[in-house]
């Protein structure tokens, strides 16, 4: 079951569910075998065609009142306004959940999903993932959650039956892993194939930009923060942060902590590491080069914290964000 609350977006839906009706065409089967691999629907508050959140129409094919049970649901990507979350919204969705998950049912969400998934209290105490954009409203939602928003996909739950995925195109990694689970892994790798979806990610920190919280309620420390993101980090030490706050070392660490969520020296690190991003991304200068200016007397360091941070090497990094200034080679 697809479950569509009325901020969904057509795109993961239309994937999702046209994913599922291709794998009956796609993955070998022995003669005699069932019908059909997956009974795909798309349900929602009622049934009927209404409009995406982006303007596309969508079908629901039947109201959640006439489900009783099913093996899988899935929440979908969502559009809200300033990205910010209302709870309380779909009281009748979010009782259906629950009600399918005490039935036995795995209950999935791909990208902004997971916050209508959190409304149930299932996830309270539990990981979670979903697209960064959305971890500010969904910390402040649902503070009892793990948000890792590094991960690309999280299975928990004590028999594994929430399965979460990240940001929109983060679906395509959600449904093969469904399929593996109830069909087969060669049945996944048959459908990737396929439809060349790239199962071969395991997170999304690559994608995520550091933007540290600033609405903790320390006016010293959102000022210092204010000061380091609008100048250039390379020669600024923690000594150097105590000292503009006018405290003690120690003193200054706990607060600088307790309001961030990051030591100071963690939250420099994220610092040069988007500056280095930013420089990768936009030009050729050597990994090397890129180090020194950001603040790293030794590369083997930079490297060693952009991988820890990202999950990539440098290299790596450049590779998958750098794009050309002209068209690829052979390109007419």
């Amino acid at each position: 079951m697809l479950a569509l609350p009325a901020e969904s977006t057509g795109t993961p839906i239309h994937g999702l569910y046209e994913t599922l009706v291709l794998a009956d065409a796609v993955v070998a089967r022995p003669a005699g075998g069932a019908t059909r691999l997956f009974e795909a629907e798309i349900v929602g508050p009622k049934r009927g065609i209404f409009p995406s959140a982006c303007g596309l129409p969508l079908e629901v094919h039947r109201a959640i009142g006439e489900v009783d049970d099913t093996d899988i649901v899935i929440t979908a990507s969502m559009l809200f306004e300033n990205q910010a979350w209302v709870t309380g919204t779909h009281p009748e969705t979010v009782a259906w959940l629950r009600r399918m998950h005490d039935q036995g049912a795995d209950l999935c969400s791909a990208c902004a999903g997971a916050l209508l998934l959190a409304e149930t209290g299932l996830l309270d105490g539990l990981d979670t993932t979903t697209h960064w954009a959305f971890a500010p409203t969904f910390r402040q939602n649902f503070p009892e959650i793990r948000l890792r928003v590094e991960e690309l996909l999280i299975v928990t739950g004590r028999r594994g039956e929430f399965v979460m995925s990240g940001a929109a195109s983060s679906w395509q990694d959600l449904i093969l892993f469904l399929i593996a689970r109830y069909v087969s892994p060669t049945a996944a790798q048959e459908i990737g194939k396929f439809l060349l979806y790239h199962w071969d990610s395991r997170s999304q920190a690559p994608f995520v930009p550091f933007v540290p919280p600033t609405d903790h309620g320390d006016g010293t420390i959102r000022q210092l923060q204010e000061w380091l993101h609008a100048r250039d980090t390379v020669d600024v030490s923690v000594d150097d942060l105590a000292q503009r706050c006018h405290l003690p070392r120690p003193t200054f660490y706990r607060r600088f902590k307790r309001a961030t969520g990051y030591s100071p020296v963690h939250y420099l690190q994220q610092l040069r590491v988007e500056e280095a991003k930013r420089l990768l991304e936009s030009t050729d200068e050597p990994v090397d080069d890129i180090s020194w200016r950001v603040g790293y007397e030794e590369a083997a360091a930079f490297r060693r914290v952009f991988k820890r941070i990202t999950r990539l090497s440098p290299g790596e990094f450049r590779r998958k964000f750098h794009y050309p200034a002209g068209p690829p080679a052979g390109a007419k």
